[in-house]
């Protein structure tokens, strides 16, 4: 292969792992949001009918609201579809979206990895044949 193709080779597999390292950056915020409503329905496990709580209502506001059941919460099933859940199922089912969640990041993390050892051949390659020329 040509010098001039192993260069664009090269910038090619370093783009590819920037876009990996923003999906991993994305799956880590998902991953960390998830776990935190892993926390809050544990934390319901506390609370009483009738208690006050700070409910959010997304990008950092929060309105104030009235438990009226401390046995279930609401939790998105897929796309627009919600479904009540007893808190242990809730529980279960946010656990294995983190699984999921973190299968997903370890596999591109993998495959970043694999990326940078190309990337690496890539550039010995393109040292000695500068050395060579």
């Amino acid at each position: 292969m040509e010098q001039q193709q192993q260069a664009q080779q090269y910038q090619q597999l370093q783009q590819e792992i920037q876009q990996i390292q923003e999906s991993i950056q994305e799956l880590d915020q998902r991953i960390q949001n998830v776990e935190d409503a892993v926390e809050g329905v544990k934390g319901l496990e506390d609370v009483e009918e009738g208690d006050e709580i700070l409910a959010s209502i997304g990008a950092g506001a929060f309105a104030v609201a009235e438990i009226k059941n401390t046995e279930e919460v609401v939790t998105n099933i897929r796309g627009e579809a919600y479904e009540r859940k007893s808190l242990d199922k809730a529980q279960d089912l946010l656990n294995r979206h983190v699984d999921e969640l973190t299968e997903t990041k370890n596999e591109l993390e993998s495959e970043a990895s694999d990326l940078q050892s190309q990337m690496q051949q890539l550039q010995m390659q393109l040292q000695q044949g500068m050395q060579g020329e």
